[in-house]
């Protein structure tokens, strides 16, 4: 992988650990009631750069293979939009049993991956309980 690639995939990696450790905190320490949902929903809107949308499936495909056998991984689904030149053209969302659960899966792949991202690909993660149905 080319220094710069690796540079970009770690800076990537390090944002969605970072985004998603500052919020478990802030959710332990919040007086709200999540008793609704027992697992944690990782939201991921990707901003998908033009010509680039077959290789950021490819390369969400290598992370979900990967991800679906961490321990505490329930599932996940890629959505893509159907509007043209929608801001976010592919969307992850995905069930985890924790935001441990994740975040430690994440750092795994971080370091095992061994696959570039997709050049100017942007992720926007961030982790979710249900409050209501």
């Amino acid at each position: 992988m080319p220094k710069i690639s690796r540079i970009i995939y770690t800076t990537f990696l390090l944002t969605v650990i970072a985004s998603c450790d500052s919020e478990e905190k802030s959710k332990n320490t919040a007086n709200t009631d999540n008793s609704k949902s027992e697992h944690i929903i990782l939201i991921n809107p990707f901003e998908v750069p033009e010509g680039k949308l077959k290789e950021s499936i490819v390369y969400w495909e290598a992370c979900r293979d990967f991800l679906k056998e961490q321990p505490g991984y329930i599932s996940t689904k890629l959505h893509q939009s159907i509007k043209d030149n929608a801001k976010f053209e592919l969307i992850n969302v995905a069930v985890w049993e924790s935001a441990k659960a994740f975040t430690e899966a994440s750092q795994k792949m971080a370091k095992e991956l061994g696959v570039p991202p997709t050049e100017g690909l942007k992720a926007n993660p961030s982790l979710y309980t249900i409050v209501s149905e």
